[in-house]
This record gives structure tokens, C-alpha cells and sequence, in this order.
């Protein structure tokens, strides 16, 4: 009887000292996290998560991904971010940061994927989700323009322009004006026939009207969204110029 009650104070013992441990290393993990410690910080939040039978803490987690994007071991973050999305903790936040270091590993697709579902998980808490995610099909519309892509432009203005954001009229100008370049190009090429081939002239610049009118559409619904730009009324009354 003796020997048995011996070895339950053993045991309770041990997991004594197994949960002061833990919640030391806890503890100094915090402690660098507030003296920007980062390394320190993530080596005990690491050695509390590597150990056995530790409990799921997912705010400690959380704080590994933070401390790991600090450190710019970007793969490390989007381990850890991804658990603190699993696990729902600061969903929003989760889903923010781990885009942001999916992006910073060039790793595009995965993070548009990882936008989209966050904004599907968030309603309430999506705003920033919403204008990251627009602002990259922007900035990829932007890139597809410059490179004469001029299908891909199109499709990726209208969707930063379909959200709701501080891109969108951005968005819904860069689409405009896709839409003027190419009644633009449309009467550059048809100029020079336009005494030789009348028919064909006046075909092309039906063609140019319809891009005029198109642009015109876009910029209208730009200027709703910021009455305030002179910018967007400059424009406007370029591509008026142009309607007939």
C-alpha cells in the first residue's frame, strides 16, 4: 500500500513539474514577444508546442505564426497561421496574415484561395479579406494591360470592381479606360482608310462607339463611388469628346 501511494506522489509530481514547465516556457515566450524578441519567443513557443502531451493553445500559436513572419521564415508563418485558421482563433486575422505570407512566397493562387475563404467564414469581419483580394486583381489587371492582355485585363478590372472597397473605383476607372484604348486603337488603324474604304471605315468606328460608350458606363459608375474625383471628371469628358 505504502509503495503504490509512493508512486502516485510520483506521478503527481512529475506532471507537477511537466505543467510548471510548460507554463514557464509559455511565460518567457510572451516575455520576448513584448521585448521583440522574436527568436527567443518562438524557440519557447516551439519547445511548449513540441512537447509531449502539452495542451492545444491557440492563441500560442497564433503568437509562433506572428513571431515566424517577423523572422521572415515565411513557411514557418503560413504553418502556423494555417492552424490558427483551423482552429477559428482571430479568424479574420488568421486569414489576413496568411495570405499575406502565402503572398510573400509568391505562392498567388494559394493565396487568393485563402482570401476567398475568409471572406466566406467572415461576414461581419471581411473588409480588409475584401480590399486585399481587390486590390491584387487590380494590380493584376494593371500588369495584364501593360502586357497587352487585353481579355485577361478585363476580367480581372471587373472583379476588383464587383467588391465593395477603397480599390473599387480604381477598378472600375482602370476598366474604363481599357475599354477607350480600344476604341482609341480601333480609329488609329481606320483613319488612314477612312476616303479609300468609307464602308469599312464607318464599320470600324461603330466598333470604336460601342468601346467609347462601354468606357463611358464604367467611369459613370466610378464617379458614383468617389464624386469627389477630379481626376474620374477629367477623364469623363476625354472620352465624351470622343462619343458621337
Amino acid at each position: 500500500m505504502k509503495k503504490f501511494i509512493l508512486f502516485i506522489a510520483v506521478c503527481f509530481c512529475a506532471t507537477s513539474l511537466f505543467a510548471q514547465s510548460a507554463a514557464q516556457l509559455k511565460n518567457e515566450g510572451n516575455a520576448a514577444v513584448k521585448s521583440k524578441d522574436y527568436k527567443t519567443a518562438l524557440e519557447k513557443y516551439e519547445a511548449f508546442l513540441g512537447a509531449e502531451d502539452t495542451f492545444e493553445d491557440p492563441a500560442l500559436v497564433f503568437n509562433a505564426a506572428y513571431c515566424a513572419n517577423k523572422l521572415k521564415d515565411y513557411a514557418k508563418a503560413e504553418k502556423y497561421f494555417a492552424q490558427s485558421v483551423a482552429s477559428n482563433y482571430k479568424a479574420s486575422k488568421s486569414y489576413q496574415y496568411l495570405a499575406s505570407v502565402q503572398k510573400k512566397q509568391k505562392k498567388m493562387n494559394e493565396m487568393v484561395a485563402t482570401l476567398e475563404k475568409g471572406i466566406k467564414a467572415c461576414p461581419t469581419k471581411n473588409s480588409k479579406l475584401i480590399a486585399t483580394l481587390s486590390k491584387h486583381y487590380l494590380v493584376e489587371g494593371q500588369k495584364a494591360q501593360k502586357a497587352n492582355k487585353v481579355d485577361a485585363a478585363e476580367g480581372l478590372y471587373k472583379k476588383a470592381g464587383e467588391a465593395k472597397s477603397k480599390y473599387q473605383a480604381d477598378a472600375l476607372v482602370g476598366l474604363g479606360m481599357l475599354y477607350f484604348n480600344q476604341g482609341a486603337t480601333i480609329m488609329q488603324k481606320a483613319n488612314p482608310i477612312a476616303n479609300t474604304e468609307p464602308e469599312k471605315f464607318k464599320a470600324e468606328s461603330a466598333k470604336a462607339q460601342g468601346f467609347y460608350k462601354k468606357a463611358m458606363a464604367e467611369l459613370t459608375k466610378a464617379k458614383a463611388i468617389a464624386p469627389s474625383r477630379e481626376d474620374i471628371t477629367k477623364t469623363m469628358a476625354t472620352v465624351k469628346g470622343e462619343i458621337k
